[in-house]
């Protein structure tokens, strides 16, 4: 692993928050294009890509306390201050983005679902880019394995004895990558605005959910005694109301054509 990329006396530039950045450049340029596709103003949509990545780390870090919420209450600044650099749990993230893209939204008068299907596109290039940065940080680490592709990550507890794990970001990367690569195709074919972003709430929380039983860290909080974590009761939620969503927006996008 490679959490520190350059160090130069005490000024350290760590690998995670630049490949972040990447990502972030890169899913703006992308919502840029999209946006001159669907005839909205780049620069609004910049805004609200800013605003949005803004307010998704602060989600994050506040998912993370809540999904280790005893370790946090015991040691609540050397908590916040080992994981400064971490973004922290995603789908807080997400629904902190979504809340404040809503308002945004709202206040500027913007096309949602127009809005949405573009942010889906290229938050799932971000988040294959991002995983790289947890994989060369050695966080979200998976479980022990036998499989040929184990790995040894050596700031990891249970690789102490030498036992290998599941590279789980790479997991998580190839599956963000292939979501990307299914809504890019999607955007100009399809047959309803916000068909892409209903998509990727179902696709993600599927995947995301089955993945989760391979993580090896607990600090992304487990409940029923360890049988389920935070991120698969949200998966579950969001499946729960996205599958219903779909149909009506489809419904909804007809009467709106006719």
């Amino acid at each position: 692993m490679h959490p520190i990329l350059f160090k130069f006396g005490d000024f350290v530039i760590g690998t995670y928050g630049l490949v972040v950045a990447i990502g972030v450049f890169f899913s703006i340029w992308l919502g840029r294009a999209l946006a001159r596709r669907e005839k909205l103003d780049p620069e609004e949509v910049t805004d609200f890509f800013v605003y949005s990545v803004l307010a998704g780390f602060v989600g994050a870090k506040i998912a993370l306390v809540i999904g280790d919420f005893s370790e946090f209450s015991e040691r609540p600044l050397h908590f916040l201050m080992e994981n400064l650099r971490s973004f922290g749990a995603f789908y807080g993230g997400f629904v902190a983005a979504l809340l404040v893209g809503i308002f945004y939204i709202r206040k500027k008068k913007l096309p949602f679902w127009e809005l949405t299907d573009i942010t889906v596109v290229c938050l799932a290039l971000s988040q294959g880019i991002g995983r790289w940065g947890c994989f060369l940080a050695g966080c979200c680490y998976g479980s022990p394995t036998s499989l040929p592709w184990g790995m040894y990550f050596p700031y990891v507890d249970i690789c102490s004895d030498g036992t290998k794990i599941h590279p789980w970001p790479i997991y998580e990367s190839i599956l963000d990558f292939a979501i990307f690569g299914f809504l890019y195709h999607l955007f100009p074919r399809r047959r309803f605005k916000g068909q892409a972003f209903i998509l990727y709430a179902i696709i993600y929380a599927f995947g995301r959910g089955a993945l989760e039983f391979l993580r090896g860290d607990a600090m992304r909080g487990l409940y029923f005694g360890g049988a389920v974590s935070l991120s698969q009761i949200v998966a579950i939620a969001i499946i729960a109301a996205a599958v219903p969503c779909y149909f009506w927006r489809k419904k909804q996008a007809k009467k709106e054509d006719g």
